[in-house]
């Protein structure tokens, strides 16, 4: 179905079921653009900071090594 045929068929339908349609094209266009912004910011430098971190293989001391020193 293309764009034209949508239009024609939301113009055949009353008032409040066209508002039902296009709430529901919001929230199924809110839902895709969540899906794509988690992948987004999984694959983004901000992730890979909190899975590496500043440092390569930075091991934190515990707290007897911190008090010892």
């Amino acid at each position: 179905m293309g764009f034209a045929e949508l239009i024609e068929q939301l113009n055949e339908l009353p008032a409040d079921k066209q508002a039902e349609v296009i709430d529901f094209a919001h929230f199924v266009a809110q839902k895709y653009r969540n899906m794509n912004m988690e992948k987004t910011l999984a694959d983004s430098s901000l992730a890979e900071f909190f899975v590496n971190g500043i440092v390569p293989a930075f091991q934190p001391m515990s707290r007897e090594e911190a008090n010892a020193r």
